[in-house]
């Protein structure tokens, strides 16, 4: 994924406590973070429909210019729906790799200065999402005794 992408790999303590959990019993993780991937796909779309970053801030408004020459000036970052549309995962037994291999998805996740685009912040784990994973990893951790 040469684009933009998260790393669900414990990056919160309860999450990798999950993981230890799970890995301690010998439990194959790529099913649960095939589940993960489903959600994070519907999750961030949800997101791009509401134009908010995982923390649930408002991205910044559209220019002015770029609204005069836009097909779709009132939808941030979703002018063609390609961006949105190739959100992907990777799920495997080590790690879900979570994104898109758009590789602009960086620049508009981070903003590039060059081109005057603002950051609008929308890959990463909301406070939702991260209950949401905790709770698939804890339904395997359960399925295992």
């Amino acid at each position: 994924m040469a684009g933009a992408r998260v790393v669900v790999d414990g990056s919160t303590a309860i999450i990798k406590q999950a993981l230890d959990a799970l890995r301690k019993q010998g439990t194959d993780l790529t099913e649960p973070n095939a589940e993960i991937g489903e959600y994070l796909i519907e999750s961030h779309q949800d997101r791009f429909d509401r134009a908010e970053s995982p923390d649930g801030d408002a991205w910044a408004p559209l220019s002015d210019s770029y609204k005069a020459r836009s097909k779709r000036p009132s939808d941030i970052l979703i002018e063609d729906g390609i961006l949105k549309g190739t959100l992907n995962y990777n799920a495997s037994q080590e790690e879900l790799l979570f994104g898109t291999p758009m590789e602009y998805g960086a620049a508009h996740h981070f903003g590039y200065e060059k081109r005057n685009l603002p950051a609008r912040p929308w890959l990463g784990l909301s406070d939702e999402d991260e209950n949401v994973v905790i709770a698939i990893f804890r339904a395997h951790l359960s399925e295992a005794f």
